[in-house]
């Protein structure tokens, strides 16, 4: 019976924290999931250069940028920013600020194909407002994605701009197609240890 109400309380469990995903263009993909205070993504897809995804702003005008290189051993996220307005999309670190991307290790880019599968989280307010934008969970802003012919950061090939709703629960994004993803059993084992604790201990005492 004990092992019925666990089981049934991870089922639960599953089918209310999902991982949204976003179908951008150029064949990419966009999963991500917010966990206050972060936001975590996984982007994959085909591109023989830089990849970048843009936050707030209109097309290159108050924009905060997470761009993607590849350095021949590892994947490089680069914070860069043009909240200034003045058409330089540049690194954070140039303008007083610091990298608030933080790019897991297991990220990789294979050169013979040119295909990403880059994860990456930031903080949803990295608190430096000269620099980043600040991302509202269920509130309406503006999305971009740019892909560039090599990684040299000069004028990008490709670029598109959405207006969306990041959503902190289970619903898609009205304004892009996509599915949803269940996260893995161990994540979610860690972000509900404090209630299978206190369910555990009532089932022991009571």
């Amino acid at each position: 019976m004990k092992f019925v109400i666990l089981s049934s309380l991870l089922v639960v469990c599953t089918l209310t924290q999902v991982t949204n995903q976003i179908s951008l263009s150029n064949g990419f993909v966009l999963n991500y999931q917010i966990a206050s205070p972060n936001i975590s993504f996984t982007l994959t897809g085909s591109n023989k250069g830089y990849v970048a995804l843009g936050f707030g702003g209109s097309g290159m005008d108050s924009i905060d940028v997470a761009a993607f290189k590849w350095d021949g051993t590892q994947v490089v996220g680069e914070d860069r920013t043009n909240l200034d307005n003045k058409k330089k999309v540049d690194l954070d670190v140039n303008n007083g600020c610091i990298n608030n991307l933080t790019v897991d290790p297991t990220s990789t880019y294979d050169s013979s194909t040119g295909n990403w599968n880059i994860i990456f989280s930031r903080p949803l307010n990295t608190n430096e407002p000269n620099c980043d934008q600040i991302i509202q969970a269920d509130t309406a802003q503006n999305l971009a994605f740019a892909i560039f012919k090599d990684f040299t950061w000069q004028k990008h090939s490709s670029s598109n701009f959405w207006t969306l709703t990041l959503s902190s629960g289970t619903q898609n994004d009205p304004s892009l197609s996509g599915t949803q993803n269940g996260p893995s059993l161990s994540s979610l084992l860690i972000q509900y240890s404090y209630y299978l604790t206190l369910l555990y201990m009532l089932m022991i005492f009571v």
